[in-house]
């Protein structure tokens, strides 16, 4: 992770609040996380190569706007728990 995506994620922080962000960065990470290996696997990018994380936290954040909260923190916690929570 550049240091261009540590600002974006302060500035979204100072409008989002500690809650929020935190959700944000769970998501942006689960869904780079997901989207990297499928990339990996059907071997469209290769291993020596950047996939940035940017668009992953305006795709986060835009979800975060759209859906409310308590929405997304159930499922995460479903998620990140293997649905024990």
């Amino acid at each position: 992770m550049g240091f261009g995506d540590v600002k974006f994620m302060g500035a979204l922080g100072l409008y989002f609040g500690i809650t929020n962000i935190i959700t944000i960065s769970l998501m942006a990470f689960l869904f780079a996380a997901v989207i990297s290996v499928f990339l990996l696997v059907t071997k469209i990018k290769k291993k020596s190569e950047y996939i940035p994380f940017g668009p992953f936290i305006v795709i986060a954040c835009f979800i975060s706007i759209l859906v409310p909260f308590e929405y997304i923190f159930i499922t995460l916690a479903k998620i990140f728990t293997l649905g024990m929570y």
